[in-house]
C-alpha cells in the first residue's frame, strides 16, 4: 500500500503542467477565464435547429465535447493529487510533498493570474443558454479528497497557514454561492436525487473545513435521515435512480454520498448513522444489499432500464466498508467473487491499477471514507 502511494506521490510532484481555468480557449457568457465552466455532459445540439441550439438531453449518453473544456478534468485532477500528497505525506513525511499540496492550492485557488472565481454559475453549461445549470454543482463533489487531507500536513514546517486563511476565505465565499445564489439553491431544492445528496456532502466537508462544527452535525444528521427518507425504498431499490437511463450507476452514484453523509455524520456523534431506520423501514445497509443480490449476477435481472454496463470498480468499495461497518460475513464472501472481476475491469479500461490501497488506510484512520469513495 506505501509503496503504491509514494509512486503515485512522486509522480504528482514531477508533474509541471499549469492547473488554471484560465487555460480554456472557449469563455463563458462572462467572458472572464477565471470562471469555471463545464459543459453538461447529457447535451447535444438540436438536429431541428439550424445552429443546433439551445441543445437537448439525451439521458445517460455522454457528449465528447465536454472535453474540449479542460477545467473539469483539472479541478478533478487537482483535489485526487492533493488528497493522495495529504496521505503521502502522513505515512512518509517528506515535506516535498507539502510543498507541491501548497503549490497547487495557491495556483487554482490564489494567485490572481491563474485562480478560480468562488462560483459555479457556468458549471453544467447547455449551449444555447446564458448560465449553467445546477446538476453542474456535482461537478466540485470531489473537494472532501482535498479538505480532509489539509489536516494531515500541517504538521510539516512546509504547510502555509497564509496560503490556508486565504483558501478558507475562497471557500466561504464559495459557501456563500452554494447556499444563496439562484443554481445553488435550485440544487439544493430540486435535487431529490444523486445531485441533491452529493449537494449534502458538499456543504458538510465545507462546514467541516470552515470550522462551523456545530452546523456540520446539525446539517450532517438532518441530511442523511432525509436522503435515506426518500432515496430509498423498504426493499433496498433506489427509485430516484433507478428511473435513469444509467439506473446501475447511479444507484452506486448515490451510495457513495449516502456513505459519506453517513461518515460526517458518525464523526459528528450520531449514533444511528449506520443503523438508522426511515420511516417505511428504509436502511442503508438495504441500499447495498439490494445491488449485492444482483451484483453477483453480473446484472442478470436488473429490474430496470440501463444503457450502461454493471460496473463493479466502485461497488466494491463499498462493499469492503459495508464489512467493516456492520460486520456481515457475506460482504466478506461476495468480495471473493467480485474484486477479480473489478479488477479485470480496470485493465480493459486500462485504468492505474488500484488494489484499493487507499480504501485499507481510510479503514485504519477512523473510517476516513474520503481516501476510499470516488
Amino acid at each position: 500500500m506505501l509503496i503504491r502511494l509514494i509512486e503515485i506521490a512522486n509522480k504528482i510532484v514531477e508533474n509541471n503542467n499549469v492547473y488554471s481555468v484560465t487555460l480554456k480557449k472557449t469563455l463563458p457568457p462572462s467572458n472572464d477565464s477565471h470562471d469555471y465552466m463545464s459543459l453538461s455532459r447529457y447535451f447535444w445540439p438540436n438536429p431541428n435547429k439550424p445552429d443546433g441550439l439551445p441543445y437537448i438531453r439525451i439521458d445517460g449518453v455522454e457528449n465528447p465535447e465536454i472535453y474540449t473544456i479542460q477545467d473539469y478534468t483539472l479541478m478533478r485532477n487537482l483535489f485526487k493529487e492533493i488528497g493522495n500528497l495529504g496521505s503521502a505525506y502522513f505515512f512518509t513525511k517528506n515535506n516535498t510533498y507539502v510543498e507541491k499540496a501548497i503549490y497547487r492550492i495557491n495556483e487554482w485557488f490564489i494567485d490572481e493570474k491563474t485562480r478560480m472565481n468562488p462560483n459555479l454559475n457556468y458549471a453544467g453549461f447547455r449551449k444555447g443558454d446564458e448560465i449553467g445549470r445546477r446538476t453542474g454543482v456535482l461537478d466540485i463533489r470531489p473537494v472532501f479528497k482535498m479538505l480532509q487531507s489539509i489536516p494531515l500536513m500541517r504538521s510539516s514546517p512546509k504547510w502555509n497557514f497564509v496560503v490556508e486563511k486565504k483558501l478558507r476565505k475562497w471557500f466561504s465565499e464559495y459557501y456563500s454561492w452554494l447556499t444563496t445564489s439562484p443554481i445553488g439553491l435550485k440544487a439544493k431544492e430540486d435535487g431529490f436525487n444523486n445531485h441533491g445528496t452529493h449537494y449534502d456532502v458538499q456543504i458538510t466537508f465545507i462546514l467541516s473545513f470552515l470550522g462551523h462544527d456545530e452546523e456540520a452535525r446539525s446539517y450532517s444528521k438532518k441530511a442523511l435521515i432525509n436522503r435515506i427518507n426518500i432515496g430509498i425504498s423498504p426493499s433496498g431499490e433506489q427509485p430516484l435512480e433507478t428511473k435513469r437511463m444509467l439506473s446501475w450507476h447511479y444507484s452506486i452514484f448515490n451510495l457513495q454520498a449516502l456513505f459519506l453523509l453517513a461518515e460526517r455524520a458518525d464523526h459528528y456523534g450520531f449514533n444511528e448513522s449506520w443503523t438508522y431506520v426511515g420511516e417505511e423501514g428504509q436502511t442503508l445497509k438495504k441500499g447495498v444489499d439490494y445491488i449485492l443480490s444482483y451484483a453477483l449476477n453480473d446484472g442478470i435481472g436488473w429490474p430496470f432500464q440501463n444503457i450502461g454496463d454493471f460496473e463493479l470498480i466502485d461497488f466494491v468499495k463499498i462493499l469492503e466498508l459495508s464489512y467493516v461497518i456492520w460486520a456481515d460475513e457475506k460482504y466478506l464472501q461476495a468480495l471473493l467473487i467480485l474484486r477479480p472481476k473489478a479488477k479485470l475491469e480496470q485493465v480493459k479500461k486500462n485504468l492505474d491499477f488500484e488494489d484499493n490501497y487507499l480504501c485499507i488506510w481510510s479503514l485504519l484512520t477512523n473510517r476516513l471514507l474520503w481516501s476510499c469513495i470516488e
